[in-house]
């Protein structure tokens, strides 16, 4: 025998079924994009003006190039494990 919560027995909505689906298409903004299809390269942003003292990427803006060293430079942040 087949046991159900009372609450379910009393539905009559049929059960949820989940279909991932994906985009036929999908957009990826200039912004967005880095490298220039060299594996030396992947994930370095290659166009921008500023480029980090401390590592190979550049940024659009000097603001964008503050944060990045901030968060991933800066010795004196405090980082917690």
């Amino acid at each position: 025998q087949h046991l159900t919560p009372s609450h379910a027995r009393h539905q009559s909505r049929p059960p949820l079924t989940l279909t991932p689906t994906m985009p036929e298409t999908m957009e990826i903004t200039a912004a967005a994009k880095s490298g220039d299809g060299t594996v030396v390269n992947v994930g370095i942003k290659m166009e921008g003006s500023f480029q980090c003292p401390d590592c190979r990427q550049k940024f659009e803006s000097d603001k964008a190039k503050q944060l990045h060293w901030k968060f991933i430079h800066d010795p004196n942040r405090h980082q917690e494990d």
